[in-house]
């Protein structure tokens, strides 16, 4: 892989902040920063990561609410078409050992 040099303009304050955040990591300036601007590529691509399985956990409890919805239309549906009787919350919770 071939290698493509870059430069940066540093005030001296900035560059003597790298040298000296990148010595304490026992690294070289320029590998310091060039960690640094990649693991910045890398925490956005986890945040869109972190967001996408947010979006899948709502929409499968979105599915799940959809499903529960429908077994609980098809249950009415089936009380009225045959006219069972409903407990009270009363009669429910006597049924019901908590």
């Amino acid at each position: 892989m071939a290698s493509h040099p870059t430069s940066i303009r540093l005030s001296p304050a900035e560059k003597r902040k790298i040298n000296a955040a990148a010595r304490r990591r026992g690294m070289s300036p320029a590998a310091y920063i060039k960690k640094a601007a990649l693991d910045g590529v890398a925490s956005a691509n986890d945040e869109r990561l972190a967001k996408l399985e947010r979006f899948a956990a709502e929409l499968r409890e979105a599915v799940e609410d959809e499903r529960d919805a429908r077994i609980g239309d098809a249950a009415w549906e089936k009380h009225l078409k045959e006219g069972t009787k409903l407990l009270t919350r009363e009669e429910f919770l006597r049924g019901v050992d908590i």
